[in-house]
């Protein structure tokens, strides 16, 4: 008999679990990679560890729009925040795309 509450008590937490997640959990590991290995925590913190010199990732979340990182990662015209943030035009698209969504989940 106990087991039998266990398992039914089990289940509704289950559920409960699966549909309060409204999308499946993003893999960030490929954005963060970039971060590291293209050197954004040089001027930028991410999780309170990284520089000072630009603005930190969450603060970038409630400042700028998808559209605008974008922008600021890679535009023809090579101009990239009054030219103090590299061209990052050398990483491919799904890259860039990696960095614009963990930087702004949100659309």
């Amino acid at each position: 008999m106990n087991r039998i509450w266990q398992f039914t008590g089990v289940i509704p937490v289950l559920i409960l679990t699966v549909l309060a997640s409204d999308s499946p959990a993003m893999d960030d590991g490929p954005a963060r990679k970039l971060i590291n290995s293209q050197g954004c925590k040089a001027c930028h913190a991410l999780e309170n560890h990284g520089g000072t010199a630009a603005p930190s990732f969450e603060e970038m979340r409630t400042r700028l729009s998808r559209a605008e990182i974008r922008l600021q990662l890679f535009n023809q015209e090579h101009r990239h925040s009054n030219g103090r943030t590299p061209d990052f035009s050398n990483l491919a698209e799904k890259e860039i795309e990696a960095l614009v969504i963990f930087i702004q989940p949100e659309p």
